[in-house]
């Protein structure tokens, strides 16, 4: 690997594989998983363990001993703030919330940064309103958006495709990013400061099950 070691999709494929699921990993159940060739599921694994990132239990099987420290050295090669291409926006005056909005269309949408962090902990300070799609004007010309340079509301345009995979869906149809991508994305950029992470961070370490698959 070069020295983004855990750059691209097929890492943070893995990865992300790595922390939403509490599981013995086979090489197979990776590739099931995640798509990933075999090969490439082989060469990632084998670095995390040179890290220290995974344990090996037998020919083939890893588990991950610490969740946290593996998504903190993902975080090093992945940051949003260079894996998403920004565009700000506010909302026309008079329309409905936005986020009441976007579950009534058909954009592909997925809510990270603070907003999506308060789903699980009320207590994260209040940011702006980030959401992943893959088309940042469609999105706003659906959504009513106009530009802004107030950066109330980011439209995150992602060169990694992960960031969809296992989305969490609210109640009105709100798609949340995994609290792993929320919690990575938070304390790469996606807030200005990255403290605002530190309540999800003890609940996803005081409730693994909740969120862990």
């Amino acid at each position: 690997m070069n020295a983004a070691t855990y750059a691209g999709d097929n890492a943070a494929l893995v990865i992300r594989a790595l922390l939403d699921f509490r599981s013995l990993w086979t090489t197979h159940d990776l590739v099931s998983t995640t798509g990933v060739p075999a090969q490439d599921v082989r060469r990632i694994v084998d670095r995390l363990e040179q890290d220290d990132l995974v344990e090996r239990h037998a020919p083939g099987v890893v588990t991950v001993p610490n969740w946290l420290a593996l998504l903190r050295r993902w975080n090093q090669d992945s940051p949003f703030t260079r894996t998403t291409h920004l565009t700000y926006w506010r909302t026309k005056p008079g329309t409905s919330p936005l986020l009441d909005r976007i579950p009534t269309t058909q954009i592909r949408h997925a809510l990270t940064g603070t907003t999506a962090a308060q789903h699980w902990t009320p207590e994260t300070p209040t940011g702006r309103t980030v959401i992943y799609t893959p088309d940042a004007q469609a999105a706003a010309t659906v959504w009513e958006l106009i530009p802004s340079k107030t950066k109330s509301i980011v439209l995150a345009e992602p060169t990694l495709d992960v960031v969809y995979t296992r989305t969490r869906k609210t109640p009105t149809g709100l798609r949340l990013a995994a609290p792993s991508q929320v919690l990575s994305d938070l304390l790469t950029g996606a807030t200005p400061s990255r403290r605002t992470a530190d309540p999800l961070t003890d609940w996803m370490l005081d409730h693994p099950l909740e969120w862990r698959y």
